[in-house]
């Protein structure tokens, strides 16, 4: 098999002598004295690019950090790589890695230091979040890439190659990797690192085999230099390899992530249709089997228990174990959303709530426990010594474990108010919780009734009070 590798030429016009010397003092830098000068170009260009791929980067700006990308002289590197590795030239490859190394640890630093001199920066930005991020389509990108920088430099196809340079963010990880580190954001840094460390041996892997198919070794260096090809043609394709494995697998994190088994989950979209609300993000915590969903929606969630209920029978039925306890933290923003003039407004009008005052009056509601928006819990020790009962149209009686009494209310389609003026004695063991018991009573604004559950809304949204109708044991 290799025999026939070191005998094999490119299948269409192959190469000429003339087109191969022009293609090599393209890349390489032949002579000594054109060295200096090289570098010096290289540098040059490099810190430009960089620096305007950080104002990119932290103004936020895409088509800045494009920009950055087509100045940036980091595909020079790559080609002089794979070309290296076709014609065997073991100094040049060499020479090529180590350009790369320093280009890279250069502008890391000149990153840094431009963080750290620029205003400070309350969030990071999201064009510098979306390198830290490197999914299987990154690579797959870098192959296609590589290949086709190969293949426009061999052809003169000089149009192209700024679409290669702007397929494949070289520069841009590498800038976010500086200024994440002056951030302390180490993890994210090694992240955006690997990105570009994923992208050069991608390009590097597909460039030399297309350097090779398209014949710009001669079949006596293929020959006398196999083994140098073939190892370390092989030793990038292990690389890439071995990094497209666990890259696929963070991929699939990524892609199907919390938010998006969400979207998937048909109990929670029927929910969150009912309550008018968005999902803004999810996380979940499979150690602690909590989930996390932050919402937005113009009316607070009153019954995340009903979700609770919906998807444990799920799971459930899904799977028909018995389920594990879970629970689910919400956080809410409240939204609005308003038009003029009324006449051109698209917005259907308003349908009120049905007359909850038929099922208020027909039960006794106990008191379960209130929930503060900061996320604490009050509960009564005693569920079933905490109830009111609805007494005619505008009487309610109310009783705790140290005290009875009467109030009144006002019922308007789901806007309720109570009132209740009741005192407690200080002597009794729950006297505090009693107080705070009637004192939120006295601040409910809004009703909700789902079956055998009650939530009362506090004014402010400071909270929701959650009342049941069948009487705890």
């Amino acid at each position: 098999m290799w025999e026939e590798f070191k005998k094999w030429r490119y299948a269409g016009t192959e190469i000429t002598t003339v087109e191969r010397r022009e293609l090599l003092e393209e890349l390489f830098v032949l002579g000594t004295d054109n060295q200096l000068p090289f570098y010096k170009r290289m540098a040059f260009l490099l810190i430009v690019s960089t620096i305007i791929a950080c104002c990119g980067l932290m103004a936020d700006s895409a088509a800045v950090v494009i920009g950055a990308m087509l100045v940036a002289p980091m595909m020079r590197p790559v080609m002089i790589s794979s070309a290296a590795i076709t014609l065997g030239w073991t100094k040049h490859l060499y020479q090529a890695l180590i350009l790369t190394f320093l280009m890279a640890l250069a502008a890391v630093g000149i990153a840094s230091v431009f963080a750290l001199i620029s205003p400070e920066v309350v969030t990071i930005p999201d064009q510098v979040l979306a390198r830290t991020t490197p999914t299987y389509y990154d690579l797959v990108i870098a192959l296609a890439a590589g290949s086709g920088g190969a293949f426009t430099m061999t052809h003169k196809e000089s149009n192209a190659i700024p679409g290669v340079a702007m397929a494949v963010a070289l520069l841009p990880p590498l800038a976010s990797t500086g200024i994440l580190l002056v951030f302390d954001q180490n993890d994210l840094a090694l992240k955006a690192f690997i990105l570009f460390f994923t992208n050069f041996s991608a390009m590097v892997l597909a460039a030399t085999l297309t350097f090779l198919y398209l014949g710009i070794s001669p079949s006596k260096t293929r020959e006398r230099s196999a083994k140098f090809i073939r190892n370390f043609t092989l030793g990038f394709f292990l690389l890439v390899f071995g990094i497209s494995v666990p890259l696929y697998f963070y991929s699939t994190e990524v892609w199907y992530d919390a938010t998006y088994q969400a979207n998937q989950s048909d109990e929670l979209q029927a929910w969150l249709k009912e309550n008018e609300l968005l999902i803004d993000n999810v996380q979940i915590d499979d150690e602690r089997r909590i989930v996390f969903l932050k919402l937005l929606g113009p009316n607070p969630p009153l019954t995340v228990e009903t979700l609770h209920t919906e998807l444990a029978l799920n799971q459930l039925a899904t799977t028909g174990e018995e389920v594990k306890p879970f629970s689910i933290e919400v956080l809410w923003t409240q939204t609005g959303r308003f038009s003029w003039p009324p006449e051109l407004s698209l917005q259907s009008e308003r349908t009120l709530e049905q007359d909850y005052s038929a099922d208020l009056q027909a039960q006794t509601w106990y008191w379960i426990g209130t929930q503060y928006t900061d996320g604490d819990w009050l509960r009564p020790e005693q569920r079933q010594s905490y109830f009111i009962s609805a007494k005619g149209e505008n009487s309610v009686d109310l009783t705790t474990h140290c005290t009875r009494g009467s109030g009144s209310y006002e019922l308007n389609q789901e806007k309720v108010t109570a009132s209740f003026d009741i005192g407690v004695d200080d002597t009794c063991a729950t006297a505090k919780i009693d107080n705070r018991f009637i004192t939120d009573l006295n601040q409910v604004i809004n009703i909700k009734l789902e079956g055998e559950n009650m939530s009362l809304r506090l004014d402010s949204d400071v909270g929701v009070m959650h009342f049941i109708s069948v009487k705890p044991k």
